[in-house]
């Protein structure tokens, strides 16, 4: 059975009776999707290239549904940092993404034992505070007519002093922030790139000026909003793109009422980017010479920080008095 997004779709038996996964095939209108016995007959056996097709798999997560954020990512001053991989793999097909280098093809797999995840995060609450990342593998506001998850992470929020959630994400949709539970603890952070990185390197998602009517529309419906200038792609004409780039963002949305702002040039473990250099031989951004530090590979440092110095000075001219963080 096929749809729109997806070439096939599967269902591990054990999830078929699954609310989540009934909801799902009804969303896609989906009457006979093809049953499996583990997620990974499928999702681990594609060794592909960015132009193959996509299948959508509904499963169970045979493992931890929590995980402590990695040291690349930004904790924003959160001393317990968590990620949680709800869905694995990201509808948007960005070439610098380190899902490239972790997962084996371009397949999404959503994990419907949602309450589970619920249910480990809230004996995490009992012991500290915790702020969770629910879009770190995907970007569940893209995928919010399908799985409805977005949704659910804003409820749990809503529900439970002790949990933050961050949702991340580069959709334009204006339509789903009225409807759903404002919070103060649920943070939309919005991944803006120049429309030059968007067009190059992030095949698939909406341009500059959609994201931006995207993050008006949170403003208003009153949630707390994130600006993410991260990661920053270096190329010829960077310093002019992402000069114009701030430009229409300051001059379209009122930093006062943005929560902070987020700065970071590209960076990614070394495993991951040599998957991705085997896969993608003659992808620019990927065959980049950066430098391996502590793990990670990164611009050489006087790459980086001209390129960050020079968007946080633009910010901070605009609005000083708007938290700025970056991931070091």
């Amino acid at each position: 059975m096929s749809h729109a997004l997806f070439d096939n779709i599967y269902v591990e038996k054990n999830a078929a009776s699954d609310a989540e996964t009934v909801r799902i095939l009804e969303r896609l209108a989906c009457k006979e999707p093809e049953y499996i016995g583990h997620y990974k007959d499928v999702f681990d056996m594609k060794k592909v290239g960015a132009s193959d097709g996509r299948s959508l798999i509904l499963a169970h997560n045979p493992g931890k549904h929590l995980y402590e954020g990695a040291p690349v990512c930004q904790s924003f001053g959160n001393e317990h940092f968590y990620y949680s991989p709800s869905v694995m793999n990201c509808i948007y097909d960005c070439e610098y993404c380190f899902l490239k280098g972790m997962y084996p093809g371009r397949d999404i797999c959503i994990f419907t034992d949602i309450k589970e995840t619920f249910a480990e995060l809230e004996e995490l609450e009992k012991q500290f505070p915790v702020y969770v990342c629910a879009s770190y593998n995907t970007d569940l506001n893209a995928l919010e007519s399908i799985t409805g998850f977005a949704s659910e992470w804003c409820r749990m929020a809503y529900e439970h002093e002790n949990i933050s959630v961050e949702l991340r994400t580069k959709c334009s949709r204006t339509d789903i922030y009225e409807n759903l539970p404002v919070s103060s603890r649920v943070i939309f952070a919005f991944t803006l790139s120049p429309d030059a990185v968007a067009d190059r390197f992030e095949k698939g998602t909406p341009g500059l000026e959609a994201r931006i009517e995207a993050v008006n529309a949170a403003l208003k419906a009153g949630f707390p909003v994130r600006l993410c200038f991260d990661p920053m792609i270096y190329f010829r004409e960077w310093e002019r793109s992402y000069t114009e780039m701030i430009e229409k963002v300051t001059a379209s949305v009122n930093l006062k009422d943005v929560k902070d702002i987020s700065i970071g040039s590209f960076r990614i473990s070394d495993q991951y980017l040599k998957n991705m250099r085997k896969k993608y031989p003659d992808s620019e951004v990927i065959q980049y010479p950066y430098v391996c530090e502590g793990g990670y590979y990164q611009y050489p440092e006087k790459v980086r920080t001209r390129m960050e110095d020079h968007i946080r000075k633009l910010l901070s001219d605009k609005c000083p008095e708007v938290p700025i963080y970056d991931w070091k």
